[in-house]
């Protein structure tokens, strides 16, 4: 069973080599890193402007939906007040229910 005196001294020499890499090998990481972040902050960029575009023409097609429904239900309402409203409907309970 390792101490953690063991274990941070291996975790140490592990640094250790790590920084003695050549100059190249750290030019690669950081090369590597700043690809990394600007591919990050593009795609964020490219999301933050989609949603800008998309938002106003997402709120439009909601609109003209809502605008539509409500036409309809108008529509409905003058037909139910129109002709036919000579009709009655009559409300009630059922009681009892007959099997013949």
């Amino acid at each position: 069973m390792y101490t953690f005196k063991q274990q941070s001294q291996q975790w140490q020499q592990l640094f250790a080599r790590g920084r003695s890499g050549g100059p190249l090998q750290r030019l690669l990481a950081w090369l590597l890193l700043g690809l990394m972040l600007f591919v990050g902050v593009a795609l964020l960029v490219f999301m933050l402007l989609l949603s800008w575009i998309l938002i106003p023409i997402m709120l439009w097609r909601h609109r003209a939906r809502m605008k539509a429904w409500q036409q309809r239900q108008q529509g409905a309402q003058q037909e139910t007040s129109g002709p036919a409203a000579g009709r009655q409907t009559i409300e009630g309970e059922v009681l009892q229910r007959r099997e013949d």
